[in-house]
């Protein structure tokens, strides 16, 4: 009888601690859900910021788009953005934009999923007024203007002058003393 008690006690234990190691996996990823959406949403404010402090000269339509290439939209977290204003413009925000209709946006974002699209963005962009933000790693090596690189629990951004110049896209100084680096513009 007490061998059957003591199995018994083990075989609940067992099952104590296979339910609690599933809690708290389960916990752990919705930590690292909640960290990603809110590096989302200050990813997002970047982009927000970079509405505000970057010229587009020549631009007169009265809708300010932030678009995004792919599917990657920063979790739902550009949509924040839809309806904000910029330089007097109300934001529109566009998902997942055809190739042919990127010159419409005066943002475009391409995330870390779709980074395969980078290259090819910035070949159909190259020398247009359209600034290129992407958090891949390498995008301002790749040609894009911005990359927003996350770095123990913050968002910062690196330029890339050279291309912001070719763009005729002008960054406000505050806006690059800011900047984590900046490659520098072509003489």
């Amino acid at each position: 009888m007490t061998f059957n008690l003591l199995q018994s006690v083990a075989i609940h234990a067992r099952q104590s601690a296979g339910l609690a190691v599933m809690v708290l996996a389960a916990l752990s990823a919705q930590a690292q859900s909640a960290n990603s959406m809110a590096e989302y949403r200050v990813k997002a404010a970047f982009i927000y910021n970079f509405a505000k402090y970057i010229d587009w000269p020549g631009v007169e339509t009265k809708e300010f788009h932030v678009c995004s290439a792919g599917r990657d939209d920063l979790g739902g977290a550009l949509s924040a953005l839809d309806r904000r204003s910029a330089q007097g413009r109300e934001i529109q925000v566009r998902q997942n934009v055809a190739m042919d209709q990127l010159k419409d946006c005066q943002i475009i974002f391409v995330g870390e999923k779709d980074s395969k699209l980078l290259s090819s963005v910035v070949r159909q962009l190259w020398g247009a007024p359209v600034l290129i933000v992407s958090d891949n790693q390498q995008a301002v090596e790749a040609g894009a203007h911005i990359a927003l690189a996350s770095a123990e629990d913050r968002v910062e951004f690196d330029v890339n002058l050279a291309t912001l110049q070719r763009a005729n896209l002008k960054a406000s100084s505050q806006m690059l003393k800011l900047a984590r680096t900046t490659k520098p513009a072509k003489p």
